[in-house]
């Protein structure tokens, strides 16, 4: 049976109903959805990213644009300061991803004037499209990475991150690619005709948190 075929068997067995994510990863302001995609890179969400992003919510209420947080960042010296006094995270590597990434939105998603920031990055995610990853040279924000704040800001797509992809890889029974991944889960929702973001969410939440879950017995 061909890869598509068995990916597709599988969500129609696990995945009967489809539906939106209510987390508030989707609706926190700009400035936190982009801290969320470079925190979040193989780390807990729930234990470590989530607590994190609200305790910078209320500390930094008023920092809601990308903008401001390039200002906040260069108030804070470098980096690496402001990931770990604002952040509590102890990481210059990872520190030095996030100030890539809001350089590279600040240069490409909101280099434009007309609309709201919101508006330009929702008018970004739906343009951009693989392989845009090979052109950033961010260390450590690679497909996965960049995929995240795509669908954060609207695009709908998939992050083929550790979990989307072990569970790709059960399906159909063997290693993929982050790539790999992508594109059966791509086929995958046309063919079902259901939303790739919110099989994602689906597929992720199930995963992701069912193990969290499990370790904390």
């Amino acid at each position: 049976m061909p890869d598509s075929d068995l990916l597709r068997t599988a969500l129609r067995r696990d995945f009967s109903n489809v539906a939106a994510s209510s987390d508030r990863a989707w609706s926190r302001a700009p400035a936190v959805r982009v801290i969320d995609c470079v925190l979040s890179l193989n780390r807990n969400y729930d234990r470590f990213v989530v607590p994190r992003l609200d305790a910078f919510e209320r500390q930094f209420p008023d920092v809601a644009a990308i903008h401001d947080l390039r200002d906040l960042m260069e108030s804070a010296g470098s980096p690496a300061a402001f990931v770990k006094n604002s952040l509590n995270y102890n990481d210059p590597q990872r520190a030095l991803t996030l100030s890539g990434v809001v350089d590279y939105l600040l240069n490409t998603a909101l280099s434009a004037k007309s609309g709201t920031e919101l508006e330009r990055l929702r008018r970004w995610a739906d343009n951009v499209r693989p392989p845009a990853h090979r052109e950033l040279g961010i260390r450590g924000f690679g497909l996965a990475g960049l995929q995240y704040p795509w669908m954060l800001f609207g695009a709908n797509t998939t992050k083929p991150d550790i979990h989307i992809r072990r569970y790709v890889e059960k399906a159909i029974g063997r290693h993929v690619s982050d790539i790999e991944a992508l594109g059966l889960l791509e086929e995958a929702a046309r063919v079902e005709s259901i939303s790739l973001r919110d099989l994602d969410t689906t597929i992720w939440e199930h995963s992701a948190r069912r193990v969290s879950r499990c370790e904390d017995m």
